[in-house]
């Protein structure tokens, strides 16, 4: 028997979509504004966000051009963008702007993240977090200084990732890369080759496992991750919305919302 083809109104999205296209109360956001400036070359943080959003928060999204091998020049290019689209996001009135790449945090000078959140948040008047940001408030919420790390980083961007943490008082017990070098194929790194390349990583004495990139499909596999090797996942898209979320409720004086299935980062 032939399935029915599938309509908008039976889509396993289409109850997260019907709230953002007609919000209850006729205001989008309601509940909070999220602002995103995404690389271009990253097909996968707004529909993983979209797919956890709470009722009544929106996302509002811009990009920065990236594009061909991730190599140092590519991502110091994408960097000239960045003030274009802080203008965009403050223009849309969002209540946090949220930068997010992780790969600079490796890449450009030491205390660079520090000072890239001060300069979006004085250009845009917005409260502003960044990859790093997020990463270093979640693993301080969850107590965690231990841990595994996996990146899909070329092998010689992926080498500069844990000196960066053991400079900052982290013990990285042990790291692996999927080296991929075309920014385009990171987003086509299918589950089961994320769930592989977490067993793989030696995880004894590791009190977590970080998997960083905004461009690596993670959400759908994080809680079976969490049960299967019995520490919490953490990853680039989760800790910039709980980072975000939290930031929103707090500027709006707002309960945080816990989102289920994405870690027990979500219930701190």
């Amino acid at each position: 028997m032939t399935k029915p083809a599938r309509t908008p109104q039976t889509g396993l999205l289409y109850p997260i979509w019907r709230c953002a296209i007609s919000p209850p109360n006729g205001s989008f956001g309601r509940n909070g504004r999220l602002g995103a400036i995404v690389p271009a070359n990253n097909s996968v943080l707004e529909p993983e966000w979209w797919s956890k959003l709470p009722p009544g928060v929106a996302l509002y999204a811009t990009r920065i051009l990236a594009r061909g091998d991730l190599t140092p020049e590519a991502v110091r290019a994408m960097e000239a963008n960045v003030d274009r689209a802080v203008d965009e996001l403050a223009a849309t009135g969002v209540d946090v702007i949220a930068y997010c790449d992780m790969v600079t945090t490796f890449i450009m000078e030491p205390g660079w993240n520090e000072v890239k959140v001060a300069e979006i948040e004085k250009r845009s008047h917005t409260p502003a977090i960044s990859a790093w940001t997020a990463l270093r408030d979640a693993l301080t919420a969850l107590g965690i200084k231990r841990f595994a790390l996996g990146t899909p980083y070329p092998a010689a961007i992926h080498a500069l990732a844990a000196p960066f943490f053991t400079g900052r008082g982290y013990e990285v017990v042990s790291n692996r890369t999927l080296d991929i070098v075309k920014m385009t194929d990171v987003p086509k790194v299918t589950l089961r080759q994320i769930r592989d390349f977490v067993a793989a990583l030696d995880r004894k004495n590791a009190e977590a496992v970080l998997l960083l990139a905004t461009d690596l499909p993670c959400f759908s596999v994080l809680a079976e991750l969490e049960r299967e090797f019995g520490i919490p996942v953490l990853t680039s898209n989760q800790t910039l919305l709980w980072s975000a979320m939290r930031t929103t409720a707090k500027s709006n004086k707002t309960a945080s919302v816990s989102i289920p299935d994405i870690g027990k980062l979500f219930h701190v």
